[in-house]
């Protein structure tokens, strides 16, 4: 599934592409307009030149406004709840900018107008009730667009996301009597705990506990936009205990965690369910020695993983839905992660490699 980028994607070349599309069209709107609003009075190109000037320099308080309903109040207030607040908050930006709009026709339009050869109006005749009036409802007219505009393009991928979800889940229903889709690591991690009552009855409580925590996070973690990476590294590594001692041959298994996760966040279920596709491609492998290679590094932002485990010499393919369940991953990765990710499938002689790379600050949220 593809998402436009240069209206989706949160890389910096395409949000400051779509943002200066944006305010030059609205500069150029607005210019059109006050030129229609001046008549015939002065000669065309005069008012349309004075008119432009002056759209470009009143602007920034415009984009100050919107961004800050955008960037800083839907993020802060209204996704967590604090409308109230958000309100109250909305209304005091509508005042400051009320007051500096008007020190702005007041005190330095009159200038841009006498350089321009145009008629100077006497901006302060005005009552400061009218003009509050004026000004309040026409930048709230603009805070509303833009907030639709923010809130719109949410919807939107969220729908995708929804869409993407009912897709999958679809095309799993005629699969689940093969077994396919259930997760299969809970599922040897009880069984070994019944071969292991007898056996190594220590161990049970520790297993237990895995599995109770790895559900609690499957049911509940699934359903935010983005969860800690640090958190989400934790599962995994508790996962990838229950699968070596849930496995019924052994696995040889390394993983090796590089760079500072603090503060960084990521989409929930990106990193497990590759490392989940790999094991569970050793478990359909008649192999004498396997092994898995798990490397995650991340720098500046990046999150870069390799998973690399055995196959055999003659194969040269992934089996039994490998390739469909890395293609729903990829789908995942496209939407949230547009144009900022890479998810690579390399084979070898003697091995599988996946390749991913996610630029975790370019998440749409």
């Amino acid at each position: 599934m593809n998402i436009n980028p240069l209206v989706f994607s949160n890389k910096p070349s395409y949000r400051i592409t779509r943002h200066v599309l944006f305010w030059s069209s609205w500069i150029l709107y607005y210019t059109y307009f006050d030129t229609l609003v001046w008549g015939n009075k002065f000669p065309f190109i005069k008012i349309f030149l004075g008119s432009l000037l002056e759209q470009v320099i009143s602007t920034p308080l415009d984009m100050a406004f919107c961004y800050a309903i955008i960037y800083f109040l839907i993020p802060r207030y209204l996704q967590k709840g604090s409308y109230i607040t958000m309100v109250l908050l909305w209304l005091l930006f509508s005042v400051l900018y009320v007051a500096c709009f008007r020190f702005y026709t007041i005190d330095i339009l009159p200038s841009i107008r006498s350089l321009d050869g145009l008629p100077v109006n006497t901006f302060h005749s005005y009552s400061f009730a009218w003009s509050f009036f004026d000004y309040f409802s026409q930048i709230n007219m603009e805070g509303c667009i833009a907030a639709s505009i923010k809130l719109g393009k949410m919807w939107y991928i969220k729908q995708q996301e929804l869409n993407l979800i009912k897709s999958e889940k679809l095309k799993s229903e005629p699969q689940i009597q093969d077994e396919q889709m259930q997760p299969f690591f809970l599922i040897n991690a009880l069984d070994k705990i019944g071969q292991l009552s007898s056996e190594r009855p220590s161990l049970i409580p520790a297993m237990i506990k895995k599995i109770k925590s790895l559900l609690l996070y499957v049911i509940y973690d699934n359903n935010q936009a983005r969860v800690k990476l640090e958190t989400e590294l934790r599962f995994l590594e508790e996962y990838v205990e229950l699968e070596i001692v849930g496995s019924e041959k052994m696995v040889k298994v390394t993983m090796n965690i590089t760079g500072n996760m603090a503060g960084e966040h990521i989409a929930p279920f990106i990193i497990l369910p590759l490392v989940q596709n790999s094991f569970r491609q050793l478990s359909l492998l008649d192999l004498p020695d396997k092994f898995l290679d798990i490397d995650i590094r991340l720098a500046e932002g990046r999150l870069f993983m390799k998973v690399a485990w055995s196959k055999p010499v003659d194969s040269s393919t992934l089996v039994n839905g490998g390739n469909t369940s890395l293609q729903n991953i990829d789908n995942r990765l496209n939407l949230l992660y547009p144009q900022s990710h890479e998810l690579k499938i390399i084979i070898k002689t003697h091995q599988f490699i996946i390749n991913c790379r996610i630029d975790l600050h370019a998440a749409i949220n």
